[in-house]
């Protein structure tokens, strides 16, 4: 007999789509379960049934080559109407499911036991259950096992879910922060044409470089499983690549680093440290367009972060010190302000080979780390 419809049949579906499910599911973990009740409940067929609006198809199954079934056929359509394990011993014996024609034909089922799925809402998506050619009862333990394994598959199937969402939320966010990061850089650029002194074209340049790192950056946590962790390397390539399409071709940006993660914070100050010596360095170390190169190397240990070197092979002494103008200053207050920030030591000098600059976790971080 057709079992009645669930009393909350719309939400019910509702909650049953949600899950994103269709056709066969998938993992381990899911066969692990269907397989591991079959053996304790000594029975030759299991199922993970999902009941539609005018079916119930087998997620995940043992002991059958059936993948779904209409609802005149579905006892699971009535295991989802109870609370608990629904266990018929005789299925010829039994109003609901005499009439069933797979008690009748070859696969002849006569024993069925089942639990519903059961959603943190409520509502039940579809039943684990467990079905033998013989009439037959479950022992305590057997339907404890039953009831138990299918609490799991809802489990598996809410982590499922979650990671889901969380991935179209993290693919959402990335999309409103491109778009944000693109509209801002555009109206930095669209200002900085309108800029009246040097000092604010600078300011105009030196926040347009804060936006191309902090995109870099962005793009290399959405890269990466670790959300709050980035590869060094890997980030300032990105931000050396940006910085190389601005540079003079006769200019090189080179990048020497260990492979290692650091945290978004202290990636976001060195890639904003990075970015403003080189950007110096392309405004004052070349001025009669000779060959150049300016270098960053980075090394790192088992604790992270152990120490930058930034240099330039460009004029030098020669040079101005980089606080010499107000127009430059603000490079290297914002130099200055982000290795305060993650709390390194901070090293510049002019020699006759270039100019160079040097970050160095301090030796307290560097207790704490291995303390920890």
């Amino acid at each position: 007999m057709f079992a009645s419809t669930h009393p909350d049949e719309a939400r019910r579906l509702a909650t049953l789509r949600s899950y994103g499910l269709s056709g066969t599911i998938e993992g381990a973990e899911f066969d692990d379960i269907v397989n591991l009740v079959s053996q304790i409940c000594e029975a030759p067929v299991s199922l993970m049934s999902l009941v539609e609006v005018d079916r119930q198809w087998f997620a995940v199954s043992c002991g059958t080559g059936l993948s779904e079934t209409t609802l005149d056929k579905s006892v699971c359509a009535h295991t989802i109407l109870d609370d608990g394990v629904l266990e018929i011993e005789d299925t010829l014996l039994d109003p609901r499911t005499a009439d069933n024609p797979l008690c009748h034909d070859g696969t002849g089922m006569r024993f069925y036991a089942g639990v519903p799925l059961v959603a943190p809402n409520g509502l039940p998506i579809g039943a684990l259950c467990v079905l033998d050619t013989k009439p037959r009862k479950l022992t305590s333990l057997q339907r404890e096992t039953l009831r138990v394994l299918g609490g799991q598959v809802m489990a598996q199937l809410e982590l499922q879910r979650n990671v889901a969402l969380g991935e179209v939320l993290r693919s959402e966010m990335d999309h409103r922060v491109k778009n944000s990061l693109t509209m801002v850089g555009s109206l930095v650029r669209m200002y900085r044409r309108t800029a009246q002194t040097p000092e604010a074209e600078a300011a105009f340049d030196a926040v347009e470089r804060r936006l191309s790192a902090i995109a870099s950056l962005h793009r290399e946590l959405h890269s990466t499983s670790q959300e709050e962790r980035v590869s060094l390397k890997s980030f300032l390539g990105r931000v050396l690549a940006y910085l190389q399409v601005e540079a003079p071709a006769h200019v090189s940006l080179i990048l020497e680093a260990d492979e290692g993660s650091v945290d978004s914070t202290q990636a976001s100050a060195i890639g904003a440290i990075v970015s403003e010596f080189v950007a110096n360095a392309l405004k004052y170390a070349f001025p009669n367009n000779e060959d150049g190169e300016v270098k960053v190397i980075i090394k790192m240990d088992a604790d992270g972060f152990l120490e930058m070197l930034c240099t330039d092979n460009g004029v030098g002494l020669n040079q101005p010190k980089i606080e010499s103008t107000s127009a430059d200053a603000l490079g290297a207050k914002l130099i200055a302000a982000s290795a305060e920030q993650i709390n390194v030591e901070l090293e510049t000098n002019l020699t006759s080979d270039g100019c160079y600059l040097k970050l160095s976790r301090r030796p307290e971080t560097a207790e704490v780390a291995a303390a920890v």
